[in-house]
């Protein structure tokens, strides 16, 4: 057995595990394997001279706490059926971590089938989204001034401008650009989805959906203002003669449960979403920029079983605004895993929920000093593969 970064002349190999271990379909597999794969990002294991597993590192950066990371969302975790049961994703998992170490990637996401097969790693849940579920009838009251138009290349700009006022005030989401907004074209298209506009005067908002049978499904519905949002609730309802249910999701703060008529006909549930993972806790720690003068200090013991690194205990100092980590055979204020100190860093939850989770006896001074640098916000990731 060798676990390596696939070759080149590989990929055919490692989309047909894609294809046995994934129900995409051709159109999005072809779109994927064309224009997202790279196989200087992909880890496989080889067995007797055969490709029997991998997993893909897909390139991104990511806002968090104002400071932009270079990530790597994990996809397509795959083995083929006669080569499970031999440990080969604790490998996969076991060399892509020490590697993205020695890249100097701080952070790393990932989307889980299963929880419980990524907590082991050190991924842990940061990211929740809210799914509705509605009537389409329910939706029949909404009007505005504007128009829905079909999306077209030439609207990109536009579309990066309304993105980027939607999602201003949320916290670790993905930064797009002009190229991504042309692959998730194909992305949507390969799906046989629609991504439409909507036009008052000027372009204010937009919308990405899916007919699925009598559901939509839409993925991203983004606006500058509620006269957007309602225009692209009326599109949606425009299709009652087609389809009776409508499932949008939507970051925690969205406003769309504000403006129903009838909210309790309709289904809204808090979805996990998304695991995020500290890759290298000293750099990441370093990295940030704290609004405080103060001038303190914290001995914290961190447990990873993954990242040799990681696994010390650090004493940790903040002066002016910044942190600084040394390493030694201190006395510790407080031990975590890894997996806490990944929700911490992602302000996914603060000092006094850490301690919670963790069963501990709270500790004011820590809770403080944790709180300082680790601030809970509202997360988003608008990002699917």
């Amino acid at each position: 057995m060798e676990i390596r970064f696939a070759r080149e002349c590989e990929k055919d190999n490692i989309m047909e595990i894609w294809d046995y271990c994934f129900n995409d379909g051709p159109k999005f597999t072809d779109y994927y394997f064309n224009n997202k794969y790279k196989n200087y990002n992909t880890i496989v294991v080889e067995e007797e001279a055969e490709i029997v597993s991998s997993l893909q590192l897909n390139q991104y950066r990511i806002q968090l706490n104002n400071q932009i990371y270079n990530t790597s969302y994990v996809v397509g975790v795959s083995t083929l059926p006669e080569a499970r049961g031999r440990g080969y994703m604790k490998y996969m998992m076991e060399f892509m971590l020490n590697e993205l170490y020695k890249k100097n990637q701080l952070i790393s996401i990932l989307m889980p089938i299963d929880y419980r097969l990524y907590r082991k790693y050190g991924y842990e849940h940061c990211y929740d989204q809210i799914e509705y579920e509605i009537d389409i009838e329910d939706l029949s009251g909404f009007k505005s001034t504007g128009s829905l138009k079909r999306a077209k290349l030439n609207h990109i700009k536009d579309m990066l401008e309304i993105e980027n006022a939607y999602l201003d005030n949320l916290n670790g989401r993905v930064i797009r650009d002009e190229d991504y907004y042309e692959n998730l074209f194909k992305d949507v298209e390969s799906e046989e989805g629609n991504i439409y506009i909507h036009v008052n005067g000027s372009i204010d908002g937009y919308i990405i959906y899916f007919i699925n049978g009598e559901t939509i499904f839409v993925r991203e519905l983004y606006y500058k203002n509620l006269n957007a949002l309602k225009g692209m609730l009326r599109f949606l309802y425009n299709h009652n003669t087609q389809c009776k249910k409508v499932n949008i999701m939507s970051p925690i703060d969205d406003k769309i449960r504000f403006i129903l008529s009838n909210p309790r006909n309709v289904s809204m549930k808090l979805k996990p979403f998304m695991m995020g993972r500290i890759i290298n806790f000293k750099k990441y720690l370093e990295s940030l920029n704290i609004a405080s003068n103060k001038k303190s200090s914290l001995v914290i013991s961190v447990k990873d079983d993954y990242i040799k690194e990681n696994n010390k205990i650090f004493k940790i100092n903040l002066e002016n605004n910044k942190l600084s980590l040394e390493s030694g055979n201190f006395e510790y204020d407080v031990e975590f895993n890894i997996n806490t100190i990944s929700q911490l860093a992602f302000s996914y939850i603060n000092g006094r929920e850490a301690y919670l989770l963790n069963e501990l006896e709270e500790n004011k001074r820590v809770i403080e000093f944790l709180d300082l640098i680790f601030t809970k916000k509202e997360n988003y990731i608008n990002e699917y593969v």
